[in-house]
Formats: structure tokens, C-alpha cells, sequence
């Protein structure tokens, strides 16, 4: 009886209008990132060799006026020779764009990483436009230094062929890991919450039918979560896998066994407050974040669907609970209702940033950690059962159909 339930329900949510529509919307989005957004994004890692070519030009019209005027020499107060140091970034820089002319990313990727980390580079000067309205411009971009720094480190430890997608970050690997710390995040949640919103309410046209179903009423809520829950993985999966399949075939798969920098405490960001972890191990205890994040979401849309047995109500709630964090979201905000904000589960639904610590970073607390957040939302979820039984209890069969 459990099986023939399961196969039901999960043919009705194959054959759903609401989900096709909406998995045509997310493959369409997909395709757009893929063959659109992508090529055409540049990244803080492009190379632009044409303005290259140009800041050239401008130095070595500055050099020959130095030269004219006899300015060569070391400054009396600076100790410097600006004519010298302006010839070795020249010297540096044209080399950059000659390895990157000829192919050899390797080279190339050796050259960029020097140029930052000698100071021969712009680096800081992008940045700090960008970070100027930052409550912790400093910190951001040291932060966002040492990110980069620890990329082409990892991607020149590996001793194999380097590509310019792997330089601007556009391979699989590093498609799926910056996915994982972006919205995309709430994206996945969201489809949690409309795929499961109708679970219940949509069969409330079979009103005979259902209330002579031989099966306890908690246990026929459980088939029909299991099955969106399932439902959901499927749809999941099979957009990630036609997505890698699509970047990997333009941009390569990239370095599976690659390092990922955490963060592991909340400091100055140097070297010292930042530990690495295989690119597996990122990928497993993300992945296992936000599978309890989908039986959390799956599971709060049954709960809801009892009480208000409305599709859409169902949906603007669970969305409200989605974006809950945004409503009191500071980055100096440290407490809720005079509680740590690691205490709550919402904290934890940019599952990516809680791996990597970026979470840790953004909020300046060591507290919000992969295993506080695995045993806060377990601790959500063993709530959440115990609601939805005593709704169950509360609201049963006949009147959830009356």
C-alpha cells in the first residue's frame, strides 16, 4: 500500500503543470548561465589583454620621459627609484601578456601570482571602490586577497596544465563551489518549498477517494512528504548533472582534489585564520546540510498545508521563512531576541558559506560553525515532527477533507 501511494503521488508530481512549468523555468535559467551569463562574465581573475596592451604603452611613455629628464635616479626622501621599480612592473607585466598571447596559463598563472604577492599589481586599487561602503573595507579585501591568493596556489600545487577558465574560475568544479556560495542557494530552498507546497492540498479534489484509503492518516502525510522530498532530489540532481555536463563541455571539469580554503576563526585574515579542506569534504558536508534542509522545508510545508490548506499560503509562508534572515540581517548584528545568532536555523540556509566560514567571516563569530549547524537544524527538524503530529492529531482525515 505504501509503494502504490509513493508511485501516485510521485506520478502526480511528474505529470504536475505548476512543477513542469517551473523545472522549465530553472533549465531555461540554466541554459542562460551556461551559454549566455558565463562567457560573457568577467571575473576579478580575467585578463584583459588589450587594456593590457595600453597601461604598457602609458608606461613606457612615462620610462622615456623619466629618461629625457634625467629622473632615474633615487628619491631623497623615499629611498626609492620610481624610474626602477616602474621598469620591473613593465618588465613583469609584459610578460603576463606574452605568456597569456602563447597559451601558457601555467606561466602565466606563476606571473599573476608573483605580481600580487610582491605588491606589482592593482590589486588593492580595484578593491577599493568596491569595498568603500564596507563596514570592514580592510578586512574584506584582505579577505578577499587571500582567497585569491590561496586559488592559484592550489590550482599551481597540482602540477598538470592550467586553462584560462581555471585562471577565471569558469570550470566545473568551481562553477558548482561558487553556486554553492551564492543565491543560488535560496534558489534550491525556494524550489523546495513550491515543489512541496501542493503536496497535500492537491489531492483535496478526491475527497471519497482519499478518506477511504486503508492507511493511517500520519502515515499517508509521511508517503506523500517522502515523495516530494525524493521528487525534489531527482529534480535537483538531474539540473546539476545537465549543468556540469554543459560547463564541462566548454570549460573543462577542472581539478576535483583541489583545496578549498575555510575559514576557522574570525581574525585579521592572514594565513594563520584559514585551515583547507579537499574539495570532497566541502562538497559532502554541503550536500548534507542541504539535504536536511530539504526534509526541513518538505516537512514545515505538510505542517502548513494541515493548517491552512492552501497552496498559496503554504508558498508565502514558507518563502517568508526562507528569507527570514534578511529582515534583521546586519553585518554587525551578533544577537536575536538576546540570543546568538547561530542559535537559529535560518543563519544556516546559505549552507555553502557555512562550510567555507564565510559565515564566520561576514558576522565576525566563531559560533557558526558546519557542526553547530548540523545539530541546530536536526534540532528544527525533531520540532517539527513533533508538531506535525499533534496537527495531525489535531486536524484529522475527515476534517482536512471536509
Amino acid at each position: 500500500m505504501i509503494r502504490s501511494l509513493f508511485k501516485h503521488e510521485f506520478m502526480l508530481m511528474l505529470k504536475s503543470r505548476k512543477n513542469n512549468i517551473f523545472i522549465g523555468f530553472l533549465f531555461i535559467l540554466l541554459l542562460a548561465y551556461c551559454f549566455i551569463i558565463q562567457p560573457n562574465q568577467e571575473t576579478a581573475d580575467s585578463f584583459n589583454p588589450n587594456l593590457q596592451e595600453q597601461e604598457l604603452e602609458l608606461m613606457a611613455a612615462q620610462q622615456e620621459a623619466r629618461m629625457a629628464r634625467g629622473s632615474t635616479g633615487f628619491g631623497n626622501f623615499t629611498g626609492n627609484s620610481i624610474y626602477a621599480t616602474t621598469e620591473y612592473n613593465y618588465r613583469l607585466h609584459n610578460k603576463m601578456k606574452h605568456a597569456y598571447e602563447d597559451g601558457d596559463f601555467t606561466r602565466f598563472l606563476h606571473l599573476l601570482t608573483y605580481s600580487h604577492e610582491s605588491g606589482f599589481s592593482s590589486f588593492f586599487d580595484d578593491m577599493a571602490a568596491e569595498y568603500a561602503m564596507s563596514p570592514f573595507p580592510v578586512k574584506d579585501m584582505m579577505h578577499l586577497y587571500q582567497q585569491t591568493l590561496f586559488s592559484y596556489e592550489a590550482h599551481l600545487e597540482q602540477d598538470e596544465p592550467i586553462t584560462y577558465p581555471m585562471i577565471e574560475q569558469k570550470t566545473t568544479v568551481q562553477t558548482m563551489q561558487n553556486a554553492l556560495l551564492s543565491p543560488v542557494t535560496y534558489l534550491i530552498l525556494f524550489a523546495v518549498i513550491y515543489f512541496s507546497s501542493d503536496i497535500i492540498t492537491v489531492n483535496r479534489g478526491y475527497k471519497t477517494l482519499l478518506q477511504g484509503l486503508p492507511m493511517p492518516w500520519y502515515r499517508q502525510l509521511n508517503v506523500k512528504s517522502f515523495t516530494s522530498f525524493t521528487y525534489t532530489l531527482a529534480v535537483l540532481f538531474i539540473l546539476m548533472l545537465a549543468g556540469m555536463g554543459i560547463i564541462t563541455a566548454l570549460n573543462g571539469f577542472g581539478f576535483s582534489n583541489i583545496s578549498v580554503p575555510v575559514v576557522k576563526t574570525n581574525g585579521n585574515m592572514m594565513r594563520e585564520d584559514y585551515a583547507f579542506i579537499a574539495f570532497g569534504d566541502f562538497l559532502l558536508k554541503t550536500s548534507s546540510l542541504m539535504v536536511v534542509l530539504i526534509y526541513l522545508f518538505t516537512r514545515l510545508s505538510t505542517v502548513l498545508s494541515l493548517l491552512f490548506k492552501n497552496q498559496w499560503i503554504v508558498l508565502f509562508i514558507g518563502t517568508i521563512v526562507l528569507f527570514s534572515q534578511q529582515f534583521y540581517y546586519s553585518r554587525i548584528k551578533k544577537s536575536l531576541f538576546g540570543m546568538d545568532v547561530s542559535n537559529f536555523p535560518q543563519t544556516y540556509f546559505e549552507f555553502g558559506n557555512v562550510v567555507k566560514g564565510e559565515k564566520i567571516f561576514l558576522l565576525n563569530l566563531d559560533t557558526i560553525t558546519y557542526a553547530k549547524g548540523i545539530t541546530v537544524l536536526l534540532i528544527t527538524v525533531v520540532l517539527i515532527e513533533i508538531t506535525l503530529f499533534f496537527v495531525s492529531k489535531l486536524i484529522k482525515k475527515r476534517r482536512f477533507y471536509a
